[in-house]
């Protein structure tokens, strides 16, 4: 996946991904970006066992870009719940007038790439998310499907991600995007990129003072620990934003796709 950038004035822009064939399933060819932040701060903070900085976000069921977003990092050797702003906007993009961010970062690249190597040393964090939203196209409906995918055991996510320092227009917050990673054989079937999705150990080193030992976690693909649940297509709009937004449904999709 390349880098994806959006822009702050087009939703649509996040959907109007490049397509190719798999099969009978079109994958879009850029991981769109959207996803579910509404566990509450005090539970993150248990789970994660994490201080609480300065929070103060309502929850969302349709998280876009440019968004104020929840992130962990370690503060002094302590983990620290933050809000940050979603998507990056690299040097090369700091002129005035320039909407576009880096909302997601290829881990296989990330320390080559010039708009994230800097980050990878000291800027790392983690993107606690309810689950994330996926979508794909089929031969059938010729329509993108929207896919939540969450944890089996209903604990939130912790996605790996740069941040950078805040900007003019971040309302004196910093600057975060999501690393991705290939996806495993049964995401796969949706998209071929995934979030970098860590736990115990592998979170522990992300967050840790060891670089190297830090990248070297992102190769884990989660096999077993998420699950892909069929969503409304109501999702496809950011203006719908409430919990029936995960709500399963059925008889969009091919009976077939996950057998």
């Amino acid at each position: 996946m390349a880098q994806s950038t959006t822009s702050a004035t087009g939703a649509r822009a996040w959907l109007m991904c490049r397509s190719i064939r798999m099969g009978e399933v079109l994958h879009s060819g850029s991981m769109c970006g959207r996803f579910v932040a509404s566990t509450p701060v005090s539970t993150l903070a248990s789970v994660f066992d994490a201080d609480v900085g300065e929070v103060d976000l309502r929850p969302s069921w349709n998280v876009a870009p440019t968004s104020r977003i929840v992130g962990i990092r370690d503060v002094g050797g302590t983990r620290r719940i933050d809000t940050f702003v979603w998507g990056l906007r690299p040097a090369w993009r700091q002129s005035a007038g320039a909407l576009s961010v880096l909302i997601n970062a290829r881990a296989e690249s990330v320390t080559e790439k010039p708009s994230f190597r800097n980050l990878v040393a000291g800027h790392r964090c983690v993107l606690p998310m309810t689950g994330y939203y996926e979508w794909l196209t089929t031969r059938e409906a010729k329509r993108k499907i929207p896919y939540f995918i969450s944890r089996r055991d209903g604990l939130p996510l912790a996605v790996a991600a740069l941040w950078d320092a805040a900007d003019a227009d971040s309302g004196g917050h910093p600057r975060a995007c999501v690393i991705t990673v290939s996806a495993n054989p049964r995401l796969a079937e949706i998209h071929d990129r995934m979030p970098a999705v860590l736990s115990g150990d592998a979170l522990t080193a992300w967050l840790g003072a060891d670089t190297a030992g830090a990248v070297a976690v992102l190769a884990s693909s989660c096999d077993g620990v998420l699950e892909p649940v069929e969503v409304s297509t109501k999702v496809n709009s950011v203006r719908n934003n409430d919990p029936t937004n995960i709500d399963a449904v059925a008889g969009q999709l091919p009976d077939t796709l996950f057998d």
